[in-house]
């Protein structure tokens, strides 16, 4: 193994990289789907928003750097579709375009295209778009609407708290696990349909996709916090639901912490760092001033990845060399 070549970003290939974003791509239709049962077509389009303006931001900057178009391998309407799967369903048409807009001029061109961004554009778009316009990101709907919402205007829509919220403000929540489960309680487009995520997420890790090394220990260390401190009554299962399934700390754990780009490549720096994302997140929560701010904890991560992709190396191999000194030495 070539140290030198093992550490992220390590996604080069353009035909991985386009099989890898199909994949994403194909996980993120149900969720869009799941959500216009309850809001009708709005939050399609706020989906399509985000990919569109994303796919012609890297297109513009290709031709103004002379480079080779690179939206056919896909990443671009990957960073776009996840931007806007965290959409509120009745946020403004602008917001994920900002968004996607930000993720691709500022966070990923700049730094040479595909396989070379040092944080994930897409988290780092929702995390601008949290700092300047919370108020547009987290004003979500009422599920239980009669009618889908309006493609124009959302002025009159019967607005409500979401767990998330609820959690953040000490309030008793009004959703138990079976409303949990079913996705039918307010929250991001992409980020409420708890048993599809669950599906997404077996899909990607049997496509290796997405890595379960970082995703398994990101929600178990979550899940662990919710025990130790929680923040509503009803029990520690309550309590680790609540956690789990409000706002989108599952769609981070199994989207976003995940990206092949920025998180590490060698196996035990892949669970630290997911256990050290699950802390932050959960720390962020509890101490931060956003109901939702896992794309803060992606960001900081990604910034410590190839750093903890060397310590992990060194240390398994160093380990390693050492039990056959040992052994060695025993056997004379």
């Amino acid at each position: 193994m070539n140290l030198k070549n093992a550490f992220a970003p390590h996604i080069r290939r353009t035909d991985r990289a386009s099989f890898m974003s199909l994949d994403v791509l194909i996980t993120l239709v149900p969720l869009a789907i799941f959500s216009s049962v309850y809001y009708g077509a709005r939050p399609v389009l706020l989906m399509l928003v985000g990919v569109g303006t994303a796919v012609v931001c890297e297109t513009l900057c290709c031709l103004l750097l002379h480079r080779k178009p690179s939206v056919l391998d896909g990443t671009a309407a990957v960073t776009g579709g996840l931007i806007g799967a965290l959409m509120s369903p009745i946020s403004p048409y602008w917001l994920p375009a900002v968004a996607a807009a930000f993720a691709i001029l500022v966070v990923k061109m700049p730094f040479g295209g595909t396989g070379r961004n040092t944080f994930n554009p897409a988290a780092a778009g929702i995390a601008l778009i949290t700092q300047c316009f919370s108020a547009q990101l987290f004003t979500y709907p009422d599920p239980g609407l009669p009618s889908p919402i309006p493609l124009d205007s959302v002025e009159g829509v019967n607005l409500v708290t979401s767990p998330a919220a609820q959690l953040m403000t000490g309030g008793a929540t009004v959703y138990n696990q079976n409303t949990l489960l079913l996705g039918n309680f307010p929250g991001p487009i992409g980020a409420t349909a708890i048993a599809v995520l669950i599906a997404c997420a077996i899909y990607l890790f049997s496509r290796r996709t997405a890595s379960p090394w970082i995703t398994l220990p990101f929600l178990a260390v979550c899940a662990l916090c919710a025990v130790m401190f929680p923040r509503v009554a009803g029990g520690w299962k309550n309590s680790v639901m609540l956690e789990l399934c409000s706002g989108y700390l599952l769609f981070a754990a199994i989207f976003l912490m995940t990206d092949p780009v920025t998180a590490p490549r060698y196996w035990l720096g892949r669970i630290f760092y997911g256990a050290l994302g699950g802390a932050l997140t959960m720390a962020l929560r509890y101490n931060g001033r956003f109901e939702a701010g896992a794309c803060f904890a992606v960001l900081i991560m990604n910034a410590f990845a190839p750093v903890i992709d060397r310590w992990s190396w060194r240390m398994v191999h160093g380990l390693g060399a050492l039990v056959k000194k040992i052994r060695g030495g025993a056997a004379i």
